[in-house]
């Protein structure tokens, strides 16, 4: 398929697609907070079924219990979840297990979307990585970052992309590291400049956010990781996928034939914009399956006026997480049966 245009993407499926086609959505870092998902770890059996599997798999592994960290030990959703160790897997888990949920019920997408992270699981839920060997790779990347790599961060802005290459301290002490929407980007840096960057923001009156991540992901300041990375992913086994799945890094569909595919997920930048332009031209029903429901809201940003388009999310810091679920599932339902969202 020709980068820019949709009109096969789903011509190999076996079964009819709708107007409006189902794309369930994956994010990454950024998303995570203390006791996400908590409800459904306690109500919802087949999604702690999928959470203690794959605790179990890391604790192995690694030592630790995922869950346990996900909890907090009382910390609030408001403190910052930054220890990568555990996020990076707890971000893996929470929308594995949720889409679990959804296929539970009968429920089946058209398209898989992935955003950094993200993508790894859309891989994983579509059977092109195993569950095990998806997790483990998102699991032991914290410790090859830090073997290779000096520390960085990310930046989220609320402004133009054009903010970054028109100011001389964000063009030169940063990367873009990708453009979430019309006017929302994200950067990363090496630490050492991160508090002149967040200076500069300031004093242009610029809101922005810090992402509690420990490393300039999306950016030439990790190309020490390449040959590790590549190395780490090279013998793992990769299957033809049950859906499309679709790379905000490469703005088009993936497949087997890209043996890097996953060096360049977290190198090169993220083109949720770009992509959701291009899946525009047809639309969609976007569920958002991230741990903050945030990525509906970057989503959203991306939609012209007028677009036929839905977005639907589950999971929120703010609770209420049994309702959604409730919600978007007879909302799938209907679709599946009518062939309309009304």
């Amino acid at each position: 398929m020709e980068q820019g245009s949709v009109p096969d993407v789903f011509a190999d499926l076996d079964w009819p697609v709708p107007p409006l086609p189902v794309i369930f959505c994956f994010a990454g870092q950024g998303s995570q907070y203390f006791g996400m998902a908590g409800q459904l770890l306690a109500e919802n059996a087949v999604f702690r079924h999928w959470m203690l599997a794959g605790d179990a798999i890391v604790a192995a592994r690694h030592g630790f219990s995922v869950l346990a960290e996900i909890q907090g030990g009382g910390k609030r959703v408001s403190q910052p979840f930054d220890r990568m160790e555990a996020s990076h897997p707890a971000i893996f888990l929470v929308q594995y297990a949720l889409a679990k949920v959804l296929q539970d019920h009968g429920l089946r997408p058209h398209m898989l979307l992935g955003v950094s992270l993200g993508e790894i699981v859309a891989q994983a839920i579509a059977g092109m990585i195993s569950f095990e060997a998806a997790l483990t790779l998102v699991a032991d990347q914290p410790n090859l970052f830090r073997r290779t790599c000096p520390p960085g961060g990310m930046v989220a802005v609320l402004a133009p992309a054009t903010l970054h290459a028109d100011n001389p301290v964000l063009a030169a002490r940063s990367e873009m590291a990708g453009i979430t929407s019309p006017n929302h980007f994200i950067l990363s840096a090496l630490a050492e400049d991160l508090d002149e960057i967040e200076a500069e923001l300031r004093r242009r009156e610029v809101v922005f956010q810090r992402l509690p991540v420990p490393f300039a992901f999306h950016s030439r300041f990790i190309d020490a990781a390449q040959a590790e990375c590549l190395a780490a992913t090279a013998l793992v086994r990769r299957e033809t996928p049950f859906w499309p799945v679709w790379s905000c890094c490469t703005a088009g569909l993936t497949g087997t034939a890209m043996p890097d595919l996953i060096w360049r997920i977290v190198r090169q930048p993220m083109r949720v914009a770009h992509s959701v332009a291009i899946l525009e031209q047809q639309g969609a029903v976007y569920v958002d399956l991230s741990p903050s429901g945030t990525l509906a809201t970057v989503l959203r940003q991306c939609l012209q006026p007028g677009s036929p388009s839905k977005l639907l999310s589950v999971l929120s810091p703010f609770g209420g997480d049994d309702q959604r679920l409730t919600k978007t599932v007879e909302t799938l339902r209907r679709l599946a049966e009518t062939g309309t969202l009304r």
